[in-house]
């Protein structure tokens, strides 16, 4: 029997959708999120088709510049207003999805030619991210913001398991063009929905010295906002490399192709998408979340490392605890003052893609020096060590 006190947690985590404005975000979004989906899986089965070694650096091009560039991105996403330069960065990213379609079409999708399309996609996708993250907020009332950023989550894994699936049945039956096709197209989708959302302006920070530099320090001298972002950063590092180490392990350990990496793929976010809901029925979840987020990541890498025929199950399992790591993080992250949001989104996507720099090499190295199974182990055991210490109660007056 479902009664007041059992029916609020749901409540709660469904409360942004009775947003007008944050309803209509969500259905342009999906389109959108899914064909880009589609499209990581066209890439990876060509990448890995022509040098399975190569697909690290690729995905390493994608998010270096989030790395350079984010927070730059974070500041210009506090300048202007945040639904006209998300709308410019949507249009970008379909214009490369055109030439991606294009040069598969043509038969000159080389490898060169995919990493310069790789970088000029991730220098697209640092502008991107922290526009998105920080017009979330302005969509619902402050009290449902951080419940809005769990069902942006939801939104985006649902995206994500459905886009993989759709690329592994796709690409083997029309080729990887027409995939970058459909998701050129579901760019003006998304393009023109944001358009139309009732909502108003941004605020907008003037142009002043050292914004940048003001943002990170006020993430490092808030320890509520600190923490998160540590445990974030180690936790990247060292298990952030699905988009590489899932292909080679598909590939070489268990000896499937593009409908084999979309499946394993789907089963992945398909456990993240479970944990978006468990995350939105949190609704404002505590440093003890993310420790125990945490632990159920490096239990998820391990039983994918020890036990590669159980894969699927360790996939499941990584994904549940990885979304309602994000999940945690950003909520928390999104409690910063709202003249520096977009700051402070900026370092979220800057910790989170630029560690995949670091994780998508590393992943393909140690794949290829110690066996498929070397990255998931690694980062397990990393994952594990990170959620002991997080756990660890720490004293001090602020309680933070």
């Amino acid at each position: 029997m479902v009664t007041p006190a059992t029916d609020a947690p749901l409540r709660t985590g469904l409360a942004p959708l009775r947003s007008r404005a944050f309803r209509r975000y969500v259905a342009g979004q999906l389109p959108s999120i899914t064909c880009s989906w589609a499209q990581v899986v066209a890439l990876s089965a060509v990448v890995v088709a022509l040098d399975p070694g190569a697909l690290g650096w690729v995905v390493m091009l994608q998010f270096l510049p989030t790395l350079v560039l984010g927070p730059w991105c974070g500041a210009l996403a506090d300048r202007v207003d945040r639904r006209t330069l998300l709308m410019a960065a949507e249009a970008g990213l379909g214009l490369v999805a055109v030439v991606f379609a294009v040069a598969a079409a043509t038969g000159r999708l080389t490898l060169p030619v995919i990493g310069v399309l790789a970088l000029v996609w991730g220098t697209v996708n640092a502008v991107d991210t922290p526009a998105r993250r920080a017009l979330t907020p302005q969509l619902v009332p402050a009290a449902a913001a951080p419940a809005a950023a769990a069902l942006s989550g939801t939104l985006m894994l649902a995206g994500m398991t459905l886009g993989a699936a759709l690329g592994g049945l796709l690409v083997p039956a029309f080729g990887a063009a027409v995939v970058f096709g459909i998701n050129a197209l579901s760019f003006l989708v998304d393009v023109a929905v944001l358009a139309t959302l009732p909502i108003g302006a941004s605020p907008r920070t003037p142009r002043a010295p050292r914004q940048v530099r003001d943002g990170l320090a006020h993430v490092w001298h808030t320890p509520t906002l600190r923490r998160p972002v540590v445990v974030l950063a180690v936790v990247a590092t060292t298990t952030f490399s699905y988009q590489v180490s899932v292909p080679i392990l598909v590939q070489e350990q268990l000896g499937g192709g593009a409908g084999a990496i979309g499946a394993a793929l789907a089963v992945f976010t398909a456990g993240s998408l479970v944990g978006t809901l468990v995350a939105a029925v949190i609704g404002r979840p505590d440093p003890r979340t993310a420790a125990a987020a945490t632990g159920v990541v490096a239990a998820g890498q391990l039983l994918v490392g020890l036990a590669p025929a159980l894969a699927p199950a360790g996939l499941a399992v990584a994904g549940l605890g990885w979304s309602v790591l994000l999940s945690t993080v950003l909520a928390q992250l999104q409690r910063a003052r709202p003249d520096i949001l977009g700051r402070v989104m900026a370092l979220f996507a800057t910790v989170l893609l630029g560690a995949t720099v670091v994780s998508s090499p590393l992943a393909a190295g140690l794949a290829a020096a110690a066996g498929a199974t070397a990255p998931f182990l690694l980062g397990g055991i990393a994952a594990a060590l990170t959620a002991a210490v997080a756990a660890t109660p720490r004293p001090g007056p602020r309680g933070s």
